[in-house]
């Protein structure tokens, strides 16, 4: 089996079927199944032939592979496994406990028999040793495809090459970086692409998206010690984690509830605003800026409607504009990057510190695709300070101020009319055919009524 074969034979568990089971039991059982795989292919040697993957599917061929049976071999694994790789219990692992705690005997028959069908096919990559140096790779995109299939969940590449070059102005490495509330889609990415970042912090209401990352950073061979990972209870709990860091990565087009903040609020801006009931996107946005060191940096994607909504959330874009002056750029972005929110979504850069008072509005939602080449037209506008019309603008605080800083990109970017040159000849001629064809219709209606003694 080569390489091109190996990819289509681990990318087709996506088409597999798998009748009983929800989407998420169907994407959990792969996830734990061939992370379990992988283990056994990396500890070979220290593992005893009896928990390996080749015992159970000897049970399989022979039927007793059940339910029962699965969880006692995988308890009698878990461990040999953790013996070997000092990390892994697969008996702690969110899901083994659920389905511990699985009753219906119907829902067992169907794990059981996704189970058999699976461990038969990946027993039949008989290339270890390519499989074994492809498989975080391989595995990577597994988990990409999953949550591009949910949708709600995923995350372009389009878009993290944008967040990427959001960053790299900075002009210095990111030592430290924050991504709250990380999804599920935005783990490979995250983990996986090259980056000089020392620790990597986050936190997750989900116990198993937390489960998820390590494993793919363990895959990856990041050090265990530069990723600090934990739920939302023990974030808010923990004062250690929450020191400042170099860059904070947000991804919500969904938006916030109100109510909903990072960290506790610790400078002089008035409380009143953390209380309002209107929706949560600023009060969450004002809740990271402590966080930032002295010249960090946050990028976040949440609903435009945060731009021009007005009361308190009026006040709140003039205080982050006039007084705190950290925001360098809003950008509206292509409807295609969000398949599932059915809004438009908005991206707001963030800077600690900046000398400029000037805001870079760009409107990119009618781009086709954010490749290179356009991130490049971005990055050089940007740099210039620059106004094209129906593309960006570079608008002064005073501007913002006059349109007491409601900042709807149409305020500040004029679009440019589209004069569409109409071909006069062809329109006649269009219209002569039109004439003839009604004629000629108009004629087979009067020979109908005389075939029918109707005149």
């Amino acid at each position: 089996m080569d390489e091109k074969q190996l990819n289509y034979e681990f990318m087709s568990i996506l088409s597999e079927s798998h009748p009983g089971l929800t989407f998420e039991e169907y994407r959990d059982s792969c996830i734990f199944l061939l992370f379990y795989q992988y283990l056994c292919l990396r500890f070979d040697d220290a593992l005893e032939d009896n928990y390996k993957l080749e015992s159970m599917v000897r049970l399989a061929i022979r039927g007793k592979l059940q339910m029962p049976s699965f969880l006692r071999f995988i308890d009698a694994a878990s461990s040999f496994i953790h013996l070997a790789c000092k990390r892994f219990q697969l008996t702690e692992l969110s899901f083994y406990r659920h389905l511990l705690e699985v009753q219906s005997l119907e829902k067992q028959k169907s794990y059981a028999r996704f189970f058999r069908k699976l461990i038969k096919k990946i027993d039949g990559w008989d290339c270890t040793e390519l499989l074994l140096a492809k498989y975080p790779q391989l595995f990577g995109q597994l988990l990409e495809e999953f949550a591009r299939a949910k949708k709600d969940s995923y995350i372009s590449r389009d878009l993290m090459d944008v967040y990427r070059m959001l960053f790299s102005r900075t002009g210095r490495k990111a030592r430290r970086v924050f991504v709250p509330d990380f999804q599920y889609g935005v783990l490979y990415q995250t983990m996986t692409e090259p980056s000089d970042c020392a620790e990597f912090f986050g936190y997750e209401t989900h116990e198993d998206f937390i489960e998820l990352l390590e494993m793919i950073t363990y895959m990856n061979n990041i050090p265990e010690e530069s990723v600090h990972l934990c739920t939302k209870e023990d974030w808010d709990k923990e004062a250690d984690y929450k020191k400042y860091f170099d860059v904070i990565a947000v991804f919500m087009p969904g938006g916030i509830e109100a109510g909903h903040v990072i960290s506790n609020i610790d400078f002089d801006f008035s409380r009143e605003f953390f209380r309002s009931t209107a929706k949560g996107e600023f009060p969450y946005i004002l809740s990271a800026l402590p966080l930032l060191n002295d010249n960090g940096a946050m990028a976040v994607v949440l609903p435009s409607a945060l731009l021009y909504r007005e009361g308190r959330e009026a006040q709140i874009r003039r205080y982050l504009v006039e007084e705190e002056k950290c925001l360098d750029l809003v950008m509206l972005l292509p409807d295609h990057l969000f398949p599932s929110t059915g809004q438009k979504e908005v991206l707001l850069f963030f800077r600690k510190n900046r000398e400029r008072k000037d805001v870079m509005f760009f409107d990119c939602s009618e781009l086709e695709e954010l490749k290179e080449e356009q991130l490049r037209s971005i990055e050089t506008a940007w740099n210039d300070h620059s106004t094209i019309p129906g593309f960006c603008s570079c608008v002064t605080q005073d501007m913002m101020e006059k349109n007491e800083y409601n900042l709807n990109l149409p305020r500040y970017i004029k679009k440019s009319l589209k004069m569409t040159q109409i071909d006069l000849e062809a329109r006649r001629k269009r219209i002569e055919e039109i004439d003839r064809e009604l004629e000629e219709i108009e004629k087979r209606i009067a020979m109908y009524k005389r075939d029918l003694e109707l005149m």
